[in-house]
């Protein structure tokens, strides 16, 4: 599926007005060196979003919406900060974890690959950490 940037912004204010504020603030980079474990991704630094596009014309529109809300998320519960003195390789699988759980609960399909813990749902990041 092609990607257009505007369409998934306007599908992420749809699905999580409350991140409204977040999606409109934020800038979304095509970064086509942005790799995540070696595979073509997504990522942020807590304030952009930058993005593989060719890997994300690859998959679908709800994928797309998924990975994007993904690193909306990342933003919004200040992941990036909160990571200071944990095992960043840890960190990230429990942030994954519980916002992985959280969208798929919500009906977003999961990527292939992604972390996919179920017990996650009943954790914030720390305590999964």
């Amino acid at each position: 599926m092609k990607l257009d940037i505007e369409t998934i912004k306007r599908r992420l204010l749809i699905k999580y007005p409350l991140f409204g504020s977040i999606v409109a603030a934020t800038e979304f980079v095509k970064d086509n060196n942005c790799y995540s474990n070696g595979v073509p991704t997504a990522g942020t630094d807590g304030k952009k979003v930058y993005y593989h596009e060719d890997a994300l014309n690859n998959i679908t529109e709800d994928e797309q919406v998924f990975l994007f809300a993904h690193e909306v998320c990342h933003i919004a519960l200040n992941h990036i900060n909160r990571s200071e003195g944990k095992d960043k390789e840890v960190w990230n699988i429990a942030t994954d974890g519980v916002i992985n759980a959280l969208l798929k609960k919500d009906g977003l399909p999961l990527i292939e690959g992604s972390v996919d813990i179920k017990k996650a749902i009943n954790y914030d990041a720390e305590e999964l950490y």
